[in-house]
């Protein structure tokens, strides 16, 4: 059974979950239509994530609609077997923020690449409002433990547990 954690204790799990992985799925809705892209992320501060891209129709609907989601997560096992974050947030490009580049640099592993690559890419950067963490591997206990505002919301799943 997954028992609450305290805000400081979910977010290092979270921060440790984020940083083991580098690639995710960033759904953004453009009018009525949702897209999932896949995406590689990076840090930055207070949670943010990067995403350098070449662009796309994702920097249309972050246009028309910020409210996006980026999902990281483990091989999908099955449904009682999978551990991985959910992030919820509103998204700024560099298309309307042309500060983003020299932003993203000082978090990027290798600020020279994006130097070079300046004119070729653009930059999302996602501030969290919601995230929403699970960890069912082994016992297969799907309780989600959601970080928002600073504080820890636990949704239990009824189902029956692996033991």
């Amino acid at each position: 059974m997954n028992n609450r954690m305290l805000p400081e204790e979910l977010r290092k799990q979270i921060l440790e979950f984020l940083r083991e992985h580098k690639e995710g799925s960033l759904a953004t809705c453009l009018g009525d239509i949702p897209r999932s892209s896949p995406v590689l992320y990076f840090l930055g501060e207070d949670m943010d994530i990067y995403i350098i891209s070449a662009g796309g129709e994702k920097f249309k609907a972050i246009a028309e609609n910020p409210n996006v989601c980026l999902l990281v997560n483990t091989d999908y096992i099955n449904y009682r077997q999978i551990k991985g974050v959910q992030i919820f947030g509103i998204a700024t490009t560099s298309l309307d923020n042309a500060n983003l580049l020299e932003e993203a640099k000082k978090h990027y592993p290798d600020a020279y690449q994006l130097d070079y690559e300046k004119d070729n890419i653009k930059i999302i950067k996602i501030r969290p409002r919601e995230i929403v963490y699970l960890d069912s591997l082994g016992d297969g206990d799907r309780t989600k433990q959601i970080l928002k505002n600073q504080n820890v919301i636990l949704k239990e799943d009824n189902r029956l547990i692996y033991h």
